[in-house]
């Protein structure tokens, strides 16, 4: 069964694997960028706390929620769920940004994990949510048009050297 839930202490080494994982296949990866670089599991998930609160984080960022996807009790990604958008957001980013472990693409995983990200935004009382993939990322743009993205524009990034293509999704 495929489930969306916050990190738990018990979930560490299952993290940390797919960090490695991902740095060794994949490691110009973006969607659920607060995992880059994590040292300490116990200040990630304090962190992680701290994010989804706007008093506890800069007035500039959005606060968000970071949620591991697993299959039974395999970690195959995860996704921050933003509650607001601001910022560069709103260019690239969105409301909600994900990933799957190389090890699991291509299997169908994304459009599940989304669905899931969707209903999360939902029950946080979005009306509808911006995303964002890279304009090359055909298995993203697929995954976002397969649950419901309604094209917007492309957005290019100077700062990054990246065109961004946009996406919403109403929710009600």
């Amino acid at each position: 069964m495929i489930t969306a839930r916050e990190f738990k202490k018990d979930d560490k080494i299952k993290l940390f694997d797919m960090i490695n994982e991902i740095n060794n296949i994949d490691g110009n990866f973006e969607g659920l960028t607060n995992i880059r670089g994590i040292v300490s599991y116990d200040s990630f998930l304090e962190q992680a706390e701290k994010n989804k609160h706007q008093e506890s984080i800069k007035p500039e960022y959005s606060p968000q929620t970071t949620f591991g996807v697993f299959d039974d009790n395999k970690l195959i990604g995860g996704f921050n769920l933003r509650h607001t958008i601001k910022g560069n957001l709103i260019h690239h980013g969105g409301n909600i940004g994900y990933l799957i472990r190389p090890s699991e693409r291509r299997k169908g995983y994304g459009t599940i994990m989304l669905g899931l990200a969707l209903e999360k935004a939902g029950e946080l009382g979005l009306d509808k949510v911006l995303i964002s993939c890279r304009e090359d990322n055909i298995g993203s743009a697929k995954v976002i048009e397969n649950n419901g993205g309604i094209y917007e524009n492309n957005y290019y990034d100077e700062q990054f050297n990246k065109t961004y293509k946009r996406y919403w999704i109403y929710l009600k």
